[in-house]
C-alpha cells in the first residue's frame, strides 16, 4: 500500500473516461522511472496501482464510482498532480 509521502509534482498526460471506469495516464520523471506493473502509486492522495510502465508514463486505472467522490473527479490532461511511489 501506498505510504501517503508525496514525492512531486508531476502531470496527467492523459485520462479516458468510460461508463464504469477511467484510465490514468501520468507523466512526472522520479515516480515513472521507479512505476512497474502492480506497484502501489498515488495520484491526488487516492491510492492506485501502476497498470503499465512507458518510459516517462505509467498508466492506471480505476472505478467511475470513487474517482467522482475523489480528487480524480475533475482530472483532466495538462492538470498537474502529486505523485508518490510506494518504495520497497
Amino acid at each position: 500500500m501506498f505510504t501517503g509521502i508525496v514525492e512531486e509534482l508531476g502531470e496527467i498526460a492523459a485520462i479516458e473516461r468510460g461508463a464504469e471506469s477511467a484510465a490514468i495516464r501520468v507523466r512526472g520523471p522520479l515516480v515513472t522511472g521507479d512505476a512497474t506493473p502492480g506497484a502501489a502509486t498515488a495520484v491526488n492522495g487516492v491510492c492506485l496501482t501502476v497498470a503499465e510502465h512507458h518510459g516517462h508514463t505509467f498508466s492506471c486505472d480505476g472505478m467511475a464510482g470513487p474517482s467522482t467522490r475523489t480528487t480524480q473527479g475533475p482530472l483532466r490532461a495538462g492538470a498537474r498532480a502529486y505523485l508518490g511511489l510506494r518504495r520497497p
